[in-house]
């Protein structure tokens, strides 16, 4: 029994398609390519059927997947993120706070383009809040 090379069973991937050729000539054809290419390598009908081996089970992928998510009744349920302090949370700022922390942002922080002028803005806001002498209180937007 021959083994067959890589470039046998190349060309006999191409070959076996045409075998379901409706002309019967194209199939008589192909069979005698098919002989040839086995007796160019020295193998048989027979080799080639061993070749072929033994029907194989469908290969099966496993996959497992990790989700930081609990499915509750189909539907997909977060976990619960902690409550924001009320105090803090959408608390107005008076405009000395504004100075302050703006000033110390934009002195120490790492800012982005667009993250140093927001707070540039806000800095020249409170700024003009803070010097104008009818609102001493808070500027709109700052809380009352």
């Amino acid at each position: 029994m021959a083994e067959l090379d890589r470039n046998t069973i190349k060309r006999l991937r191409k070959l076996l398609p045409m075998l379901t050729s409706d002309q019967p000539g194209e199939v008589t054809a192909t069979m005698a390519a098919i002989l040839r290419t086995l007796s160019g390598a020295e193998a048989s009908m027979h080799d080639l059927v061993a070749a072929l081996g033994e029907p194989q089970e469908p290969r099966v992928i496993k996959r497992i997947v990790y989700r930081d998510r609990v499915v509750v009744e189909e539907r997909i349920v977060y976990r619960d993120r902690e409550p924001a302090a009320k105090d803090v949370a959408g608390a107005a700022m008076s405009a000395g706070d504004v100075l302050e922390t703006a000033r110390a942002l934009l002195a120490d922080a790492f800012l982005r383009d667009r993250e140093r002028d927001f707070v540039c803005k806000m800095l020249a806001r409170a700024e003009r809040a803070s010097c104008s002498p009818s609102r001493r209180s808070n500027p709109p937007g700052f809380g009352n």
